[in-house]
């Protein structure tokens, strides 16, 4: 009896792992057009294709999986490229909240603006 629980446990905990996973890669690699930016969440302007997006998109992906406050935009679908002039973005990943601003991979600085 004991054991169907664990063998039943193990099954469901692999079945959540392979979910997140592909909802994690669905989320990098989104090619889903940006009608609007939420004001009220943190912008992510990022890549998929790009090194240093990749560094830190697990740490910004698992703040989000909790906190639910961050509006992720791939730059790399030409249908939402329009966001690089209206942004003023110089260089992925950026980061926007209100009045603040970081592009880069620093953890710290990161943890500043997920505040």
């Amino acid at each position: 009896m004991i054991q169907k629980i664990i063998k039943g446990s193990i099954v469901i905990a692999l079945t959540g792992f392979l979910l997140l996973g592909l909802n994690f890669y669905r989320t990098e690699h989104s090619q889903v057009p940006i009608k609007s930016i939420d004001k009220d969440k943190i912008q992510l302007f990022y890549r998929d294709d790009c090194p240093d997006c990749k560094k830190i998109f697990k740490q910004i992906y698992l703040h989000n999986l909790i906190k639910q406050d961050i509006q992720f935009i791939n730059l790399k679908p030409i249908n939402n490229r329009h966001y690089i002039d209206e942004y003023t973005i110089h260089t992925v990943p950026t980061f926007i909240h209100k009045n603040k601003t970081y592009a880069g991979t620093q953890k710290e600085k990161i943890k500043e603006i997920l505040k």
